[in-house]
């Protein structure tokens, strides 16, 4: 969804609850955002905000205040002052971890922030985590068949293979090739008299790697292929291919499932996440003040910049 998700800067930086001073540009279901609400998403200093990053700080902090608010009303998620400053000091360490020998104090300075705005990332990061957790526990357990046909669609990325080629323009020339290796002559004897492409010279050696490296056509032809044999001619957009693998071997299932099920789970999580957050906006009454913008729902929630 454009430039809405739950973990996004822009979104952290938002108070937990609308309301603030200054005028008032939108109300989103009754509650009141204002001009201070957005620009609390602004560096200190940031002087005069163009239209269109007003809008977009705007459906932020529209978005933010449905996200606290709906998930305390849906999933009774809320946490105490002593929770969010907590979550702040994990993130004042992070901050000093990751900045090149400055102070908390100095890097605030430096990025135009106040311990306040950390304290809004705080309570972001916590309720977006919150909200994850209840929707993966509302849904069906990942099953099975799931985890077969993710690794079924990953073959590619789990076979290595040792390839040879024979690259040519035209399926005739590729038989004609095909029928001198099926009479006798080496496929590097082959590939050096009538290949095309660089590795030509080489007898049309590829080396050993996964099979994902190539284009779906060549991965697909060099999985198939029984191993030492010469294949049936391949058109890829390069042409057409003769393989030979001599070297093959693709991760068993089991060795991977643990790794499988946990990317399904991150995936099918955010997924989750992203369809609660668009149903929560677009069910959301909102109404702008028309010298701010204008609020639409098709194809996706946003807010318009006035003209």
């Amino acid at each position: 969804m454009k430039k809405m998700t739950l973990r996004t800067a822009a979104l952290a930086l938002v108070l937990a609850a609308c309301g603030g001073g200054g005028a008032v540009v939108a109300t989103v279901n009754g509650a009141e955002v204002t001009t201070s609400d957005v620009e609390a998403l602004y560096a200190e200093g940031a002087g005069a905000v163009p239209a269109e990053q007003f809008a977009d700080n705007l459906l932020n902090a529209i978005v933010e205040f449905l996200v606290i608010d709906t998930a305390e009303s849906e999933f009774g998620i809320s946490f105490t002052g002593e929770e969010i400053e907590a979550r702040r000091a994990e993130l004042e360490e992070q901050i000093v971890n990751d900045s090149g020998g400055l102070s908390y104090e100095e890097f605030l300075d430096q990025n135009g922030f106040t311990n306040d705005r950390i304290l809004r990332i705080a309570h972001q990061q916590l309720v977006a985590d919150a909200v994850e957790i209840a929707l993966v526990a509302e849904a069906s357990p990942v099953t099975d068949e799931e985890l077969q046909a993710r690794y079924d669609a990953s073959l590619f990325d789990l076979t290595e293979a040792c390839v040879s080629h024979i690259l040519v323009a035209t399926e005739e020339e590729a038989l004609a090739a095909k029928d001198r290796i099926d009479g006798g002559e080496s496929f590097a004897e082959v590939a050096m008299d009538v290949g095309t492409d660089g590795t030509a010279e080489a007898g049309g050696e590829l080396g050993c790697t996964p099979l994902s490296q190539y284009v779906p056509e060549f991965a697909l032809g060099a999985y198939e292929v029984p191993l030492d044999q010469t294949s049936s001619p391949v058109q890829s957009q390069f042409g057409f291919h003769l393989i030979l693998v001599t070297e093959r071997t693709t991760t068993p299932f089991e060795d991977v499932e643990d790794d499988l099920r946990r990317s399904f789970e991150a995936e099918r999580a955010g997924g989750l996440v992203q369809d609660w957050l668009l149903e929560v906006v677009t069910a959301a009454d909102v109404a702008i003040d028309e010298q701010y913008g204008t609020w639409v729902t098709d194809p996706f929630p946003d807010v318009l910049p006035p003209a």
